[in-house]
């Protein structure tokens, strides 16, 4: 048999993960969050044959990977009935080239050699700094960045878009980063890590990056008392989104928020299409309307009047709520495993260790409610930016435990 040189390819996983991550930290998401999916998925396929080169197999937890296969299954039958036409196959596409490779990467993660992903941390770190400050830079200044490089037909929209989206992953990069922090001691910048994209994002246009570290925080507060009080209520606002999401959705509608001038019209723009999207469940509930069909709904693309802004699109392209959205295109049946898959990676991470425990559950927690009024279901670009989140938590477990 060929010895296998395990000293250079060890050598090589640091390498790539240093790289792509600091790509991907201090480029892609203050500036490109749209092409850290790709970048994702080019990392975790090169990590992924580097570590099976070494002999180092992805370990996958069965529930997760039973769960996830049904998903996949039921999503993509959906392509036989669904009104989303070719949305809907580059989409479940998405699903396989996307969501596969970052979750084998993650499963591969803990099987590599805790010294070298070790190594790769401060350079990670120093690279999430300089997106920091790049970000900052764009939202205080008015994206001088963006506007030099961008074409001259671009509209303003698209550029509130790149800092919304920005900012929302940099909420999510925050916790993971304050962790890695805490375990290399240095708990002043542990702080700053946090404090800071809090105040950014603050001041930014997206209600829903601030939503997610807030609730990030709020939740990890309640996970560092009782990890498993916080697991208990991530279950539980997944069982009831999953089943609760239309009555719940008129019944927002009905208080009036709607009619609230002084909440922002994103919001109250969010609460007509739910309510309208919360009608149409009844339509076909067991099998829905299929992948991306929310795109077509009947009805949807008609408008609201309200009084002080003007016409509004009833359903704009997704419902804005990962529970209404997989409800409408996927019916009970989808619902169900999804809720499926939900429930098998927060059991995976309650068995972490204890010293990584409560922000992953934190920042599971945190996607999923940033979800219920952010962006589309199947965002590649923010389902990418949770994973590589969920990678930033792994690697804070290669690291000594402060005393």
């Amino acid at each position: 048999m060929i010895p296998v040189d395990k000293s250079g390819q060890h050598a090589a996983v640091r390498v790539s993960l240093t790289v792509i991550g600091c790509l991907i930290l201090a480029v892609l998401v203050p500036l490109v969050p749209l092409a850290l999916a790709p970048a994702l998925t080019v990392l975790a396929l090169l990590i992924t044959a580097l570590s099976i080169a070494t002999r180092h197999y992805p370990r996958p937890d069965p529930a997760i990977l039973v769960t996830l296969t049904l998903f996949l299954a039921w999503s993509g039958a959906s392509l036989l009935w669904t009104i989303g036409g070719s949305k809907a196959v580059v989409a479940w596409t998405g699903f396989l080239y996307l969501w596969l490779p970052g979750w084998v990467l993650l499963s591969v993660l803990p099987t590599l050699r805790a010294s070298t992903l070790a190594r790769c941390v401060p350079w990670l770190l120093g690279a999430l700094a300089v997106g920091i400050v790049l970000f900052a830079i764009e939202l205080l200044l008015g994206q001088p960045v963006q506007h030099l490089f961008a074409s001259a037909s671009k509209p303003p929209v698209d550029f509130e878009r790149d800092i919304n989206r920005a900012a929302l992953l940099l909420a999510l990069m925050a916790g993971p980063a304050a962790l890695l922090l805490w375990r290399l001691r240095r708990r002043k910048l542990a702080a700053l890590a946090v404090v800071v994209p809090l105040l950014l994002v603050a001041v930014s246009t997206s209600q829903s990056a601030l939503a997610a570290l807030l609730g990030l925080l709020g939740l990890l507060a309640v996970a560092l008392l009782s990890w498993r009080v916080a697991s208990a209520l991530v279950a539980a606002g997944i069982l009831a989104g999953m089943t609760l999401c239309g009555p719940l959705a008129a019944w927002i509608k009905q208080t009036g928020l709607a009619d609230n001038e002084g909440l922002p019209i994103g919001v109250r723009h969010r609460v007509l299409t739910w309510d309208f999207v919360a009608a149409r469940l009844h339509d076909r509930p067991w099998i829905g309307y299929g992948l991306e069909g929310s795109r077509a709904v009947p009805g949807g693309d008609g408008f609201f009047m309200v009084p002080d802004i003007g016409p509004m699109p009833m359903l704009p392209i997704h419902p804005h709520n990962l529970f209404l959205q997989i409800r409408l295109e996927l019916g009970w049946v989808g619902a169900a495993l999804a809720a499926l898959l939900l429930l098998a990676i927060l059991r995976r991470l309650t068995r972490l260790d204890p010293a990584i425990r409560p922000m992953a559950l934190s920042l599971f927690g945190a996607a999923i409610f940033a979800q219920c009024f952010a962006y589309g279901a199947w965002q590649g670009w923010l389902i990418c930016g949770m994973l590589f989140a969920g990678l930033m938590v792994g690697l804070a477990n290669c690291i000594k435990a402060p005393t």
